[in-house]
């Protein structure tokens, strides 16, 4: 008989584990509280069938995961452009990859400029990483890049981050940015390094991921909340909202007898902030979810009549500016394919604060005289159209010591299964590495039921 495997979550980890499973001969089901798959990864039709994400994506050539997955079930789609970074900084934006922007980079005296040089490239040829687990970033940075260009430079970018949680993010985060996801300063020169994009918008392998795992004899279930899972004499219990209550804020949802489901197995693929909420768990276990803390996403798109500038991914080093970074799609994937130029505006604040509520007009206003101030030559008449998305759990905040806090798979809940970003450390949260945690945690499950 086969065993009947739930997921919670179709998000990319959550497609994966359900293809991995039904490969191992589970009865497998997905529930989804959006009307689509693709979590965090997913797309909206901006016009004539062209899809843009509703939070920015790439692939690093490193992504060794995503990229196997994407030569496997959509063959050939999976394109390669040139990529250029800037720092915006001194009313400016300037190049920031190679060596010899960073020796142009003006914000900095030449001295500094050699010690931040010398700074990263001590980062990135380490390789002891549970030593710099034990170590804060800036506390590090400050004694190696000195304390001017730790205010002009990491401190305004981590703040931006991490906010009052900056001091205390460890200097192993920072290295895995640098290193594991080759977002390094190196290169040829600021356009040298090679992006991914698949042609279709990232949405389009999270579809073919949901096409085969159906093709396998699995079932996803969208906009079918799940607010509760209890245990029952044959194994789980699942209460499931009806639909439509992804409209409302999460976890306001309330279960309809109708929609109730069983599993043998469950896996839950959703923030630590979800699935304290979804069990009765042991108090101890209980409050190691609740001591994973995140940086909600407020990403503001704003579609233009022309270039915002010439750089796909602008580093805001300004503390006075009331955004993050700047993020120009239409500046890596030719612009041609799109009815407009896509500007996307990103902040990551604390999930209370006033700026996660702001409306899409609101935030418009909010960010409008900044980006004036950035690029004299923007006019309110240049957008079109803006939408804004927002995400509670979208960044875990790691803390000095991440390595022990590291959840397992297994629960304290027999059958019950954990697998999210917060698993990854010390690598960050990406496509990438969503793919990568799926089939591991799907392994585990399907061994564990043969009694591995």
């Amino acid at each position: 008989m086969q065993r009947r495997a739930a997921i919670v979550g179709a998000g990319v980890t959550g497609l994966v584990a359900g293809r991995e499973l039904a490969r191992r001969g589970f009865a497998v089901t997905l529930y989804e509280r959006w009307p689509d798959v693709g979590g965090q990864a997913s797309a909206f039709d901006v016009g004539g069938g062209v899809l843009v994400e509703r939070y920015y994506h790439h692939l690093f050539r490193s992504d060794r995961e995503m990229i196997a997955l994407h030569e496997e079930l959509l063959p050939g789609t999976l394109e390669w452009h040139r990529s250029s970074v800037g720092m915006y900084s001194g009313g400016r934006i300037w190049p920031f990859v190679s060596p010899r922007d960073l020796l142009a980079y003006a914000p900095l005296p030449p001295l500094e400029r050699l010690r931040l040089g010398l700074a990263v490239l001590r980062l990135v040829r380490r390789r002891d990483w549970q030593r710099m687990d034990d170590v804060g970033a800036l506390a590090w940075l400050r004694g190696a890049s000195g304390e001017h260009t730790l205010a002009s430079v990491w401190r305004p970018l981590m703040l931006g981050k991490f906010g009052e949680d900056a001091e205390r993010i460890p200097l192993a985060w920072l290295w895995s940015k640098f290193v594991l996801r080759r977002s390094k300063l190196g290169g040829k020169s600021a356009t040298g390094e090679l992006l991914g994009y698949p042609r279709g918008s990232f949405q389009a392998i999270c579809r073919a991921l949901a096409d085969d795992l159906r093709a396998r004899g699995g079932s996803i279930c969208l906009d079918r909340e799940v607010v509760r899972i209890r245990r029952a004499d044959d194994g789980l219990i699942l209460d499931c909202a009806g639909p439509g209550e992804y409209r409302r804020p999460l976890g306001g949802a309330s279960a309809v007898s109708a929609n109730e489901a069983r599993a043998d197995v469950v896996l839950l693929t959703t923030s630590t902030t979800i699935a304290a909420r979804l069990v009765e768990w042991p108090s101890s276990f209980r409050e190691r979810l609740a001591s994973w803390r995140y940086r909600a996403a407020v990403v503001l798109l704003m579609e233009l009549r022309r270039p915002f500038s010439q750089t796909y991914w602008v580093n805001v080093a300004d503390m006075n500016a009331p955004f993050l970074g700047l993020v120009e799609h239409t500046n890596l994937v030719p612009a041609e394919r799109y009815p407009a130029r896509y500007l996307y505006v990103s902040n990551y604040v604390a999930p209370d604060d006033p700026l996660a509520r702001m409306s899409t007009d609101e935030l418009t206003r909010h960010y409008v005289s900044a980006l004036r101030q950035m690029n004299p030559r923007f006019r309110e008449g240049d957008v079109q159209r803006v939408w804004s998305f927002r995400e509670d759990a979208a960044q875990p905040v790691p803390e000095i010591g991440n390595r022990h806090r590291l959840l397992p798979f297994e629960t304290p809940i027999p059958s019950v299964f954990l697998a999210n970003t917060t698993q990854i450390y010390p690598e960050d949260r990406g496509t990438n590495y969503s793919v990568r945690l799926g089939r591991e945690v799907a392994t585990r499950i399907a061994d564990l039921g043969s009694g591995r």
